[in-house]
């Protein structure tokens, strides 16, 4: 009789706007630090049947990590499984007890070979499950010049304001580049006072302090920009105070400082030295590269250059092109694919490759591909069932093409998520041309009285 009751009154649309109803509220009491309601509401979320119910959807259905098990050899839950998770849940959320982490082995796009700690399908769940009640909480607190891995930025918000600081009317042939990355953050991160700067009610900072020392991998995935998970909301938090130094861009491990004339870079090392001993990450090792942008410099796959009558380059970087060749020339080099099974490979890495560098200037004939498609041309053409025709076409089809709508920095933060706009604190991405058609009405809403607008 519950589960006819569940399916007639079910909908999904009705568990996302429940949610965000909630989360607008904590969002707006978050930014006015009222510790006391924060916790109020946080403990709502964490007692309410959609924020579950989507919690487990999202790791069974939607979640990249749905095809691997954890500890319990579980990959997929059936109709009942899932109700089951959900009573336990609703029983348990309080007093988690999470599962130990099954260790697995995977190869990165470098080559490299890391390993990672899985969690069960219940300890995944019960991680979005409190994503849900602390993240706006601590999106009120971030800092605006944050773009790596939240739900509300995106890389490319971070290019067009990094554009925006180099332009000839910011005088951007004046200013000077610190980039600092600190790789490996992790080891260092001080576990105590990570969770004490958690805003959650007690029962669940126990649970997130049992989970990180059980070995919970906190990283932030750089293979897949736009996943988030607790693992990198974690690390955000403990990164939290680093944007405050100098005014920064920050994505991730990586973190630009723009100088202007009479700011000094020393100074700026000797403050975020302070602020790692301060944060309980002593003995932490980053590299450091100072340039000016008259010299050029590489900054997350692009290269920035600034010339002395205020004219800038933004191309893709010299390492991302060989690389991205690198990967290419290895599947036409493969004897053992045939012409149609390379073209099908080649597509995805050239699409991927010419969507993140959209906004870049590619009009060089390097950038065009034009002799990688020559090289493919002669591999596809000397296959006996290929004549010119069908390579021709095999070669239009692999190598994607750029629309000019791509090209449009208007509409450059649109999620792939199904629920997305539901669940963020705003209903669309930061759009830099509020004019454009593109433009959703109620982007935002107002932290003081929620209307949108």
């Amino acid at each position: 009789m519950r589960f006819v009751m569940f399916f007639v009154n079910f909908s999904w649309q009705k568990y996302f706007k429940n949610i965000f109803r909630l989360q607008k509220r904590l969002f707006k009491i978050g930014f006015f630090n009222d510790i006391k309601k924060c916790l109020m509401f946080q403990r709502l979320i964490l007692r309410s049947n959609s924020a579950r119910i989507l919690s487990i959807r999202y790791v069974t259905q939607i979640s990249m990590d749905k095809k691997f098990a954890g500890i319990d050899g579980k990959v997929s839950l059936s109709f009942n499984d899932r109700f089951e998770l959900n009573e336990y849940l609703r029983c348990n959320f309080n007093n988690w007890q999470p599962q130990s982490l099954k260790k697995v082995s995977f190869i990165e796009k470098n080559g490299i070979i890391k390993s990672l700690k899985l969690s069960t399908i219940a300890d995944r769940a019960w991680q979005y499950l409190i994503l849900f009640s602390i993240e706006p909480v601590h999106e009120a607190t971030f800092n605006i010049c944050n773009f790596g891995f939240r739900r509300s930025r995106f890389i490319h918000e971070l290019q067009r304001v990094l554009i925006l600081n180099l332009e000839k009317q910011s005088l951007g042939f004046q200013k000077r580049i610190l980039i600092v990355n600190f790789k490996g953050i992790s080891n260092f991160l001080n576990k105590n006072l990570l969770v004490k700067n958690i805003v959650a009610p007690r029962g669940i900072k126990i649970g997130i302090f049992k989970s990180l020392t059980l070995g919970l991998s906190l990283f932030f995935d750089s293979s897949n920009q736009n996943v988030f998970n607790l693992s990198s909301f974690l690390l955000n938090v403990a990164l939290g105070g680093v944007d405050n130094i100098h005014y920064s861009l920050r994505f991730g491990y990586n973190i630009l400082f723009i100088l202007k004339p009479l700011d000094n870079e020393k100074l700026i090392l000797k403050k975020l030295e302070s602020f790692f001993i301060n944060s309980g990450m002593q003995g932490i090792s980053y590299s450091v590269f100072f340039s000016s942008t008259l010299n050029g410099f590489d900054f997350l796959g692009w290269y920035f250059k600034v010339f002395k009558n205020g004219d800038f380059i933004c191309v893709p970087s010299n390492n991302n092109y060989q690389n991205f060749l690198k990967r290419i020339k290895l599947i036409l080099n493969n004897s053992n694919y045939g012409a149609t099974v390379k073209s099908a490979k080649i597509f995805p890495l050239t699409k991927d490759w010419k969507m993140y560098h959209r906004f870049c200037n590619l009009t060089a004939s390097r950038f065009s591909l034009f002799f990688l498609k020559k090289r493919a041309f002669k591999v596809f053409n000397q296959e006996s069932k290929q004549d010119s025709y069908s390579t021709k076409r095999l070669i239009n089809k692999c190598f994607y093409e750029l629309n000019p709508n791509n090209k449009n920095m208007a509409d450059f933060g649109i999620m792939k998520s199904p629920f997305y706009g539901h669940l963020t604190f705003w209903v669309n991405s930061f759009y830099f041309n509020p004019l454009s058609s593109l433009n959703y009405r109620s982007i935002f809403f107002c932290i003081h009285c929620g209307m949108r607008f």
